[in-house]
């Protein structure tokens, strides 16, 4: 599968990548959600890892990027964030065309598991 993981901390982007290799899955990355949103654009990903929580431009700005230029759905768009947020607001993301929300820390091979799920499903 290719991978993209758009997340500030370049710790997390480094660690997730290097285990998505080792699965045999191609894995973007980008510290940037701007630089991220661009290659959303210009790329199709069967899966799009994207933190909320990002300085000057947030995960919430990429998705009303994609809202607005009609988009979103052309990706599979997984929220990845540590943010508590309530249900509802995971909720909201979902009907705006969201694929899903996984929370912050998780195993990697839950994680790796629940991606290779997804294009299990649309296959």
């Amino acid at each position: 599968m290719k991978i993209l993981l758009i997340d500030d901390n370049k710790d997390i982007t480094e660690l997730l990548s290097k285990y998505l290799r080792l699965s045999n899955h191609e894995c973007h990355t980008s510290n940037d959600a701007r630089n991220g949103l661009n290659m959303i654009e210009n790329q199709h990903y069967d899966a799009v890892l994207l933190d909320l929580a990002m300085p000057n431009f947030s995960g919430i700005d990429v998705i009303n990027a994609l809202v607005e230029k009609n988009t979103i759905h052309n990706q599979k768009i997984i929220i990845f964030t540590a943010s508590s947020k309530p249900n509802n607001d995971f909720t909201e993301l979902i009907k705006m065309g969201v694929h899903s929300c996984l929370t912050k820390p998780i195993d990697p091979d839950e994680l790796v598991s629940y991606i290779e799920n997804i294009e299990i499903k649309n296959s």
